[in-house]
């Protein structure tokens, strides 16, 4: 059983999982495929696909089951651990109304279907899931999506507490992108596995393009830092009008379109996408990425593309790479200016260190240890 977040095209129009694509692809015999972020069925690219309808399923239950408890004890904790916290008392009860719903849910559907491993994409916080997996005896394994770092909650947990005794509800397994992600992580899962991932290794970028095609910078947005790129992207476009900018929007922020397309609008050399291309199309003509934080840093430095770290917000989520050459630490439009033109230096560290290739053997040969 699979649960995807198909957000990528891969051919008309149809929309694919990049995370769970390589297992998809080799896994033998009978499967369900549970999609989470596409609900267009005209869209989907893989056979046996059905919408996932939790949030629907918590909707309703929510409309006859109401929680209750007090958790203030618990909020005073969190307090004074975190002063800076605004968690109430009904910001618990969300939470731990949604984990009860989100456990009955896939047990219900676990006990129907009976699965005999579950693979997913998301974000390590399918709690319910992972629980109804545990009480069913079902290997789960999580595919990595995206950035993991020590200041990823859902992948490093505190080296102070003993997990031997199962106190958190995790997958079985999880593969990775390569071996650089998970090194000083406390992830106490079952194992830890480099599978690799051949969509993000085999890059889709047309190499025999023309260096002078190559000079857009792409920006790579979401809704918590599209503001602070919009700022100093309207300050570079102003006094470098001949750049091409490509402001990709994240897909939690497609709706606000219009908005950044009216925002641009005294630039010509700005566009603004959601899902008319994909990251991989635009870094094929693009000469350098704009982020604060994000997963495509990574694969514009594996496609030897510079990449500008906007010094705002949880920049330093990016720590781990400021040494590397190509990556410039900028506070202003003006200092991307400064260096836009330097050349891409060839760096065998860096070389594929953030995505390695699926590696089907290994893929085989677990699927075989799991006796399925």
């Amino acid at each position: 059983m699979f649960f995807t977040a198909s957000r990528n095209k891969i051919s008309n129009d149809k929309i694919f999982d990049q995370n769970l694509a390589d297992t998809l692809d080799v896994i033998q015999g009978s499967y369900y495929v549970f999609e989470s972020f596409e609900r267009d069925k005209t869209k989907w690219y893989y056979k046996n696909t059905l919408f996932n309808p939790i949030a629907i399923f918590r909707r309703i239950i929510k409309v006859f089951y109401k929680h209750k408890q007090d958790y203030s004890e618990l909020i005073s904790l969190i307090n004074n651990e975190f002063p800076s916290s605004t968690f109430k008392n009904e910001d618990i009860k969300r939470i731990i109304l949604d984990f009860k719903i989100d456990y009955f849910y896939y047990s219900l559907l676990f006990k129907i279907k009976k699965p005999k491993a579950v693979f997913i994409t998301q974000n390590g916080i399918q709690k319910g899931l992972f629980t109804a997996g545990k009480r069913y005896n079902i290997p789960v394994v999580e595919v990595q999506h995206g950035i993991i770092d020590d200041a990823h909650l859902a992948y490093n947990y505190s080296k102070k507490i003993d997990y031997k005794e199962n106190q958190i509800y995790l997958p079985t397994y999880f593969f990775s992108f390569s071996e650089f992600w998970t090194k000083g992580l406390n992830f106490p899962v079952k194992e830890i596995i480099s599978m690799g991932n051949s969509y993000f290794y085999n890059t889709q970028v047309n190499n025999e393009k023309e260096e002078k095609d190559k000079n857009g910078l792409l920006v790579a947005s979401s809704d918590v830092f599209g503001e602070n790129l919009k700022d100093v992207i309207i300050d570079f476009a102003g006094s470098n009008k001949t750049t091409p900018v490509y402001f990709k929007l994240h897909p939690n922020q497609f709706f606000e379109k219009e908005y950044y397309i009216d925002q641009f609008s005294n630039f010509e050399n700005v566009k603004v996408y959601t899902n008319e291309n994909s990251i991989y199309e635009l870094l094929a003509i693009s000469k350098a990425i704009l982020v604060i934080q994000s997963t495509a840093l990574y694969e514009a430095y594996h496609l030897k593309k510079k990449a500008f770290i906007y010094k705002k917000q949880t920049y330093k989520r990016h720590q781990h790479v400021f040494n590397l050459p190509n990556i410039y630490l900028i506070n202003n439009a003006y200092e991307i200016t400064e260096t836009y033109d330097n050349k891409f230096i060839l760096d065998d560290v860096g070389q594929n260190l953030f995505f390695k290739n699926f590696d089907f053997f290994k893929f085989n040969q677990f699927i075989n240890n799991l006796n399925l």
